[in-house]
């Protein structure tokens, strides 16, 4: 119970879980100590301040007369009925006595009440023995001269949207305008999709999903399980399976992943497994029987052709690189001699011995006569 009521007291702190449905509601009571509203009127008791001083200022305690079975009553005007199960109470410190054979009434239903000895501490938590449903609450004392002062009456319930003790689960329904029993977390509608239960608390089991789980998880890939809510694989389909939830085949004429290879040429234009790509009952004629059917019949040859080729290649290659490093080595020993002093002189290169022995031949004989000269000079 403790533990109960500090999850309340932790949500009616934060906002986010739980609620205070009877502050600033409009209440009545049987009578009013000496006629005075503004220091002892109903209203005082949901004004939100709590104490337990009865004689605190300003006054914020709702107070009858000594009377027949004091009553107060406070109309919670909620949109709809609520499951009313957890109130807490201020009462006076002092005069405790006056409390005794207290009752708290949930519409016309009890939902606890102290013996006529018994009275509740000044702050007082009260559970209902079961949850109760109803638009009003209503606390008394029956007896004849009876007074009922109540400093502060907070009603809680869960906010819309979570249940439970501790308000502490959230409601999962099926129509997302529906707001669960607060109590059971309920849903008329159903649970939404990838729960189920009583409470719509459960996860689907792996391999199922949808709403009631009632759908079966497709091909995932590598054996992925689906999103439990609306079925997809994260990581994509297996082989031979397409789109979100993988529980459509591929189309007849293509396989494996995404559905992304084309079949081959099988025999009989039947489709090809869509896994694996491969021709159950053969390939058709002048297609090679290897499976996937996508070879022709008598262009084998062109292995070798490739083969030679690529042979035909390195030799090139190693040839060109041989020459390459000839060339690199000329033109390293050029340079050796160059830097070594052993220049060349063009025209000692080009002389001829014999045209020089010509020269000096002729420049040792006699003279030279033009011979028709000759013949006129002896005439």
């Amino acid at each position: 119970m403790g533990l109960v009521w500090m999850g309340l007291l932790v949500a009616c702190v934060t906002g986010t879980l739980a609620e205070n449905i009877a502050f600033g509601r409009t209440c009545i009571q049987s009578s009013t100590l000496y006629g005075q509203a503004n220091n002892y009127g109903a209203g005082l008791a949901v004004d939100g301040r709590a104490t337990t001083d009865a004689r605190s200022t300003p006054q914020t305690c709702a107070h009858t007369r000594n009377e027949t079975d004091p009553t107060w009553t406070v109309n919670l005007k909620t949109s709809r009925p609520e499951k009313i199960q957890h109130i807490r109470l201020y009462l006076r410190d002092d005069l405790q006595e006056r409390n005794n054979g207290m009752q708290v009434l949930v519409g016309s239903q009890m939902c606890y009440n102290w013996s006529s000895t018994e009275h509740p501490p000044p702050i007082a938590y009260v559970t209902c023995r079961q949850p109760l449903t109803g638009t009003t609450v209503t606390i008394r004392i029956p007896g004849s001269l009876k007074f009922l002062t109540l400093c502060e009456v907070q009603i809680f319930v869960c906010s819309d949207g979570w249940f439970s003790e501790d308000c502490d689960k959230q409601c999962r329904c099926l129509s997302s305008t529906e707001i669960c029993d607060k109590i059971s977390g309920h849903c008329s509608s159903g649970c939404f999709p990838g729960y189920h239960g009583t409470d719509c608390q459960t996860a689907c089991a792996d391999g199922s999903f949808g709403s009631n789980c009632s759908s079966q998880c497709g091909h995932c890939l590598d054996g992925d399980i689906c999103d439990k809510t609306h079925g997809t694989c994260r990581g994509g389909c297996a082989a031979g399976w397409m789109y979100g939830t993988c529980l459509q085949a591929c189309p007849d004429g293509a396989y494996g992943i995404n559905c992304a290879s084309q079949c081959g040429n099988c025999l009989d234009g039947v489709s090809c497994d869509k896994t694996t790509g491969t021709c159950s009952r053969g390939c058709a004629s002048g297609w090679i029987n290897d499976d996937t059917c996508l070879q022709r019949e008598g262009c084998n040859w062109g292995i070798p052709v490739a083969a030679t080729l690529a042979v035909l290649l390195i030799f090139t290659v190693i040839g060109g690189t041989i020459y390459i490093r000839r060339l690199m080595n000329q033109l390293e020993s050029l340079k050796t001699k160059m830097s070594e002093g052993h220049y060349v002189n063009l025209d000692e290169r080009t002389k001829v011995p014999a045209t020089e022995s010509t020269y000096e031949h002729i420049d040792n004989a006699a003279p030279y006569y033009n011979t028709v000269d000759h013949v006129q000079d002896e005439i």
